[in-house]
């Protein structure tokens, strides 16, 4: 392991490597958290019982992340423990893929959840294993963040291309359903490129740490710590917040504010750009004050600037498509610092237990993440019960849309601030990490 936090930066090279694959991997998450319900649920007219397709398979879906976090804690090749895992997940993710993005109309409920199923299976291995990747390509305290925000960006930079697909495709004149189709085709044709790309270039730290000790039950037991706890539970609520507006943001937008198909997915897009500006600005604020104390403080100002587009008026796209903009720059905070924050846990628990389980606790921080974001899209169904109607939105009566706005706005609200508490407890800070750090070099677990 590097002694120095000098010998411990991350190339500029290796770090654009690395972030490659955030590019398809974001282009799915985008998808799956705010596209493809509503689109399988009103474009291909599956109905309302798309959210409750979303929210059992993610519940399944679930199920995967502790064998997975096992599997890869005991995997050591000569390849990599992580990167071993990113090539597995490329056959899956493609083919799923396919099935998913270039459905027709007259699909069921029964086609999008197995092959939804498959998609999830194939995109938590993806998302796992390049967290974990993550987690040791550095172990100093502040360059974690670093490479966590460049991840964020190359996260929101596949976001954005993504998102900018569906509003070309209109302003050439082609179909939103045509347009969602070549978001598919994007997704399929950067993968093998871009993984390849990572896997050719980019290190990979192997840990010196026993496996034959490491147990499946080893999962549950990470409960235990209290900065564990602290991050999972933040990382449940500021999951939730972003995934409630993702799951009505073009209902909200649509049905209460006037705008129109394109204007509502320049919003988005304006959104997402949001936060390759505030990612290093987050950064700079965890040097100054920590990452945990980053966290508390994004939330805050990410509850009140949400809470706020309540009162943008109807019909003025440019103040909506502002008030969306800021509403981007704290949303960048927390994927980024959760998973800093988790990478400092995994050596606090190596110095206790002896043994490396950063991928155990990614793939806990990934099923905190996985709920959240089920719970989400289950709003649709939610919506649905409460009279408004997912397959013609402009028929909703009034009162559906005031349960739209209730849910839209007081949600994430009520979330942020209880990601916020959550934090209260934490208290790895950059100068305990360091002690821990010192503590475990001469005994050679990393």
């Amino acid at each position: 392991m590097a002694g120095t936090a000098t010998s411990d930066k991350v190339s500029l090279g290796h770090l654009l490597a690395f972030i490659g694959p955030c590019i398809p991997f974001a282009a799915l998450g985008l998808p799956l958290a705010v596209t493809l319900p509503e689109y399988y649920g009103t474009q291909l007219q599956v109905g309302e019982i798309v959210g409750l397709v979303f929210l059992i398979v993610r519940c399944f879906d679930i199920l995967v992340d502790p064998p997975l976090g096992y599997w890869m804690d005991r995997t050591r090749t000569k390849l990599g423990r992580f990167k071993l895992w990113m090539l597995i997940c490329l056959p899956i993710l493609f083919v799923s893929t396919g099935f998913i993005f270039l459905a027709h109309k007259g699909v069921n409920a029964a086609y999008l959840g197995i092959w939804l199923f498959v998609l999830y299976v194939g995109f938590s291995i993806a998302a796992l294993s390049q967290a974990s990747w993550g987690t040791v390509l550095s172990s100093d305290y502040n360059e974690r963040s670093r490479i966590f925000a460049w991840w964020q960006v190359g996260n929101i930079f596949g976001i954005l291309c993504v998102a900018l697909i569906p509003v070309i495709a209109q302003a050439l004149h082609y179909t939103y359903i045509q347009g969602v189709q070549a978001m598919g085709l994007f997704i399929m044709i950067t993968l093998p490129i871009t993984i390849g790309v990572a896997l050719w270039i980019v290190p990979e730290k192997v840990s010196d740490a026993a496996t034959h000790e490491i147990r499946l039950s080893h999962y549950f037991d990470m409960w235990k710590y209290r900065n564990v706890r602290a991050i999972l539970w933040c990382d449940l609520f500021m999951g939730l917040a972003p995934g409630v507006m993702g799951a009505l943001f073009f209902y909200f937008f649509e049905e209460t504010k006037g705008l129109d198909r394109m204007q509502t997915s320049i919003a988005m897009l304006l959104y997402f750009l949001a936060g390759i500006v505030g990612a290093p600005i987050w950064v700079l604020v965890s040097k100054a004050i920590g990452k945990h104390a980053t966290l508390i403080v994004s939330s805050l100002i990410f509850a009140a600037l949400y809470a706020a587009m309540y009162f943008a008026p109807k019909g003025n796209f440019p103040l909506c498509a502002l008030m969306t903009f800021l509403n981007g720059i704290p949303y960048a905070a927390s994927l980024l610092l959760t998973r800093a924050c988790m990478a400092d846990i995994g050596d606090e628990v190596m110095l206790d237990t002896g043994h490396d389980h950063k991928g155990t606790l990614m793939a806990i921080l990934s099923a905190t993440t996985k709920i959240g974001y089920a719970l989400s899209a289950f709003t649709i169904t939610v919506v649905g019960w409460l009279h408004f109607n997912v397959k013609v939105p402009a028929s909703s009566p009034p009162e559906a849309l005031v349960w739209l706005q209730i849910l839209f706005i007081g949600l994430p609200v009520l979330f942020l601030l209880l990601g916020a508490l959550s934090m209260k407890d934490y208290d790895l800070s950059a100068k305990r990490h360091a002690d821990i750090m010192n503590r475990l070099r001469p005994e050679k677990l990393f």
